[in-house]
């Protein structure tokens, strides 16, 4: 049953790449994720408290053409043997905690082998299917009363799946600025077409030294038909909303992703707290004190300070994206379960609980030490003298190394659904196996990148079952003219919108009179408004003496 719906779920993801594809265009989609394994929390735990209880599932999209139709198009007579080329591929790495899920896109790369003469469309597939896998995902995703954030950084590279794919010349890439509107531009589609009246949809953007007028520059054409009271994309960032904990101090409000330019920033400043380890699990409270850094106390200090560190200086910019999804209707979490998800480091009682509640209060926050953390820091954490019989508890012993084997069958299914599952499904070692494989192959030139390609789809399949070929051919339906409407009413506004015209306005040198006399354009310019009589004032004349 499982595998009915898996394939299902395959399938509608397979016609929607189709349904946005050019008309004729051949392509093969490789799908392959993991099982959701334990991981590090994505938000440190504040002092006398355990982390999250997180899980992470890895998914890895691939497309590829066939060689042949690669060659033929550079008219480079090839004598490779006949395969598959990598044209394009996306990691996405997804986490789920009791109270959210966020899709963290982890790298995305192109080979740069993608044709640019017929039989290929005009416009490029990348984008359109990364819009749609995301989309896609993030509907397979979702949890009732759960919010949901699509999260990444846009960095621009040479490259980070495809060794040598640089060298061959046809690689166009995207520099900082044209990367961070890029990454808008696709994300739009997943914005707006997931919208519904079951989640309000918003999204955020900050680019570390640039100030809010000057980020708009990075947002999709589209949010200019946005209400003026209602904007999409917005600049700032939405950690207050999707942290476990807001009162918290501001170390555990930022998430920590790999390879985040932000987390390596928060590593630094946790060595300015006392006893620090990398781990995250700072819930002593006699070695951590109350959580907080030293030079940076509050998001807007990280944010400022972000803009001189080496990754967002020195020419280079970083663009930080997310997309939340917020249920209108969120699910209210009882006592007994918020106790369970914050696992204490001691029995709690719920007096207790509210006394450490109250430890983060917003004074501590902005870098004040609360009156409950002056007088006894420890008063309300003390347990109470036990009295009465000892009985001892009966050792438990786990009946396998499974990070999901103590848990029942119907808790796993709901965090790792049927839906969204790879064809091919690998545990964390193979798939950190695989990963690294590929980037280890050589794509500097159609040659090489066929041999590469070959290797590594052979590779997957042998982990887990002599299975000849995997993949799904897909053939693109959209005509250029389909293409181009859809792109234009997404960019025009609809009834009832104002146009936002500020930034865009373009004053023009005035025809003389004789030219615009004899223009056709004249007549068929659109309407522009006129001033009335009584709105100009003329200058009085001056009768003859």
């Amino acid at each position: 049953m499982e595998q009915d719906q898996a394939a299902l779920s395959r399938a509608e993801l397979y016609s929607r790449i189709e349904k946005v594809l050019g008309a004729g265009s051949r392509y093969k989609v490789h799908h392959l994720s993991t099982r959701p394994t334990k991981s590090d929390a994505l938000f440190a735990a504040p002092p006398a408290t355990r982390p999250q209880r997180t899980f992470c599932e890895s998914h890895f999209l691939t497309l590829s053409l066939p060689s042949t139709s690669i060659e033929s198009a550079t008219s480079s007579a090839s004598q490779s043997e006949p395969g598959h080329v990598f044209i394009f591929a996306i990691e996405i790495l997804v986490y789920t905690t009791a109270s959210l899920t966020t899709l963290f896109v982890s790298k995305a790369d192109s080979t740069g082998h993608l044709p640019s003469s017929p039989p290929q469309p005009r416009q490029s597939p990348i984008r359109p299917l990364t819009s749609t896998f995301v989309t896609w995902l993030a509907e397979s995703r979702q949890r009732p009363g759960i919010p949901l954030v699509v999260s990444l950084f846009a960095r621009a590279q040479d490259q980070y799946l495809f060794p040598g794919s640089v060298d061959h010349g046809a690689k166009h890439v995207l520099d900082d600025r044209q990367l961070v509107k890029w990454w808008c531009k696709t994300l739009d589609p997943v914005l707006r077409l997931h919208s519904d009246h079951a989640y309000t949809t918003r999204a955020h953007v900050i680019v570390p030294g640039f100030d809010s007028y000057e980020t708009t520059q990075f947002f999709p054409t589209s949010h200019r038909s946005d209400p003026t009271d209602n904007r999409k994309w917005r600049h700032g960032h939405p950690l207050l909303e999707i942290a476990p904990n807001p009162s918290a101090p501001p170390r555990c409000l930022v998430p920590h992703f790999p390879d985040d330019p932000k987390a390596r920033y928060l590593d630094e400043l946790d060595a300015e707290i006392p006893d620090s380890q990398p781990s995250q699990s700072f819930f002593s409270p006699s070695k951590k004190g109350n959580g907080m850094w030293k030079s940076i106390r509050t998001l807007d200090q990280f944010w400022d300070t972000m803009a001189f560190r080496q990754e967002c200086s020195s020419g280079r910019m970083v663009g930080f994206v997310w997309l939340v999804f917020t249920p209108t209707q969120p699910t209210v979490q009882s006592l007994e379960d918020y106790v369970t998800n914050l696992t204490p480091a001691t029995s709690f009682s719920a007096d207790d609980l509210l006394g450490a509640d109250q430890v983060f209060s917003s004074q501590e926050s902005a870098g004040q030490p609360s009156e409950a953390t002056k007088s006894s820091p420890r008063k309300s954490l003390r347990r109470k003298k036990l009295s009465g019989p000892i009985i001892p508890r009966q050792p438990k012993i786990k009946s396998s190394s499974s990070n999901l084997s103590s848990r029942s069958d119907k808790s796993s299914s709901k965090e790792w659904p049927e839906k969204g599952r790879g064809q091919i499904v690998l545990d964390h070692s193979s798939y950190t196996r695989v990963h690294d494989l590929l980037l280890r192959l050589d794509f500097s030139d159609v040659k090489a990148a066929t041999a590469s390609t070959r290797k590594w789809l052979g590779e997957v399949p042998a982990i887990t079952s002599p299975a000849a070929d995997w993949g799904n051919e897909v053939t693109g339906a959209v005509s250029t003219a389909d293409q181009t409407a859809v792109a234009g009413q997404a960019a025009t506004p609809t009834s009832g919108q104002v146009n936002d015209l500020s930034g865009i306005l373009v004053r023009k040198k005035r025809k003389k009179a004789d030219d615009e006399a004899q223009s056709p354009a004249v007549v068929n310019a659109p309407a522009v408004n006129v001033l009335g009589a009584a709105m100009i004032r003329k200058k009085p004349k001056v009768s003859d003496p």
